[in-house]
């Protein structure tokens, strides 16, 4: 079975996972569903702030915060099973063009609002590979085991195509004597732990905990990238060039040149213009208290919500008309 298979078996499975019960879909007016992150991720937390913003402002309608995944809830949005979804520009970008993994265009996809910026790219390998650049791997033959987190996600497609710039394919990987993993952030830092795993790669807002806490009692390393390999994913995937800061980690004393995404909230194109002209007024309205729920909401601001790669539901647009953000 192909990768890109694989993959849309996954996303047409959580799609039929997140389907309302019997398949009846209630009507936007009675139900907003909103798709964000995996149980106790940092999209979890993230996305019942967003909720909580809305139900702030719409008691009328009733909010739901449900499970989801980075590239199934674009797929979960243009069918319409749920109302909207959290997602990285990147995801939205390959979904409309109908790019792996999805197995044609999505048309039914409009934006909201801007969430936050710098899902910055990390790389991060054990002190224990001596592996202090991602040239090494492919010079050494490098028996890598490494976790590219969910198959599909923006971190797994971040993952093989930063490997691509290097020349490096997972297949490569595999025949040096390394493995690939797909795996959640949490058991891949187990395995690091327990010896089983030398790399994790994930586009994640930083500091990011796990990694902080686990350096407690581990060797770390993030390994840079080149200006040609940012250059090379960011004409890929339209990401942008960032860095993280030096001091963002105990292990990191210098900036680590890498690649950023944003993430953004997306509605289906169904969605009736008064009522995405609302959802984009309470977003707009709770700016505080949204800047209270995650630290990576703190720099949310009025100007950048409706900086977007796609276009916006016009009644989110005629609320930012109306406010006169640009």
């Amino acid at each position: 079975m192909t990768a890109a298979r694989k993959s849309l078996l996954i996303l047409s499975a959580a799609a039929l996972l997140w389907a309302p019960l019997g398949g009846c879909r209630q009507s936007p007016t009675e139900k907003i569903t909103l798709a964000g992150g995996s149980l106790a991720g940092a999209w979890s937390a993230i996305s019942e702030g967003v909720a909580n913003a809305l139900r702030r402002e719409m008691p009328d309608e009733a909010i739901t915060n449900e499970v989801g995944l980075d590239g199934a809830n674009a797929a979960l949005v243009d069918s319409g099973r749920v109302q909207l979804g959290m997602i990285h520009s990147a995801m939205v970008r390959l979904a409309l063009a109908g790019e792996y993994p999805y197995s044609k265009r999505l048309e039914n996809l409009r934006g909201i609002s801007r969430i936050y910026p710098d899902s910055a790219f990390h790389f991060l390998v054990t002190e224990k590979t001596g592996l202090t650049s991602l040239e090494q791997i492919k010079q050494k033959k490098y028996p890598l085991r490494i976790s590219v987190i969910y198959r599909g996600s923006l971190m797994e497609i971040a993952s093989n195509t930063t490997l691509e710039a290097y020349g490096i394919t997972y297949e490569d990987i595999e025949s040096w004597g390394g493995r690939v993993y797909f795996r959640a952030l949490a058991p891949s830092m187990e395995l690091m732990k327990d010896g089983r795993l030398d790399a994790i790669s994930i586009s994640v807002q930083f500091p990011e905990t796990n990694m902080s806490e686990a350096s407690l009692t581990q060797g770390f390393r993030l390994l840079p990238l080149s200006e040609e390999a940012i250059a090379y994913v960011n004409q890929k995937l339209g990401t942008y060039k960032s860095k993280i800061p030096a001091g963002t980690y105990r292990f990191a004393n210098t900036d680590i040149p890498t690649f950023s995404d944003v993430c953004i909230l997306i509605a289906n194109a169904g969605m009736k213009e008064e009522q995405a002209y609302r959802v984009a007024r309470a977003l707009f309205q709770n700016l505080d208290y949204l800047h209270t729920v995650h630290k990576a909401l703190a720099r949310l601001n009025a100007a950048d919500m409706p900086r977007l790669d796609l276009p916006l539901h016009p009644g989110a647009a005629r609320f930012y008309r109306e406010t006169g953000a640009p």
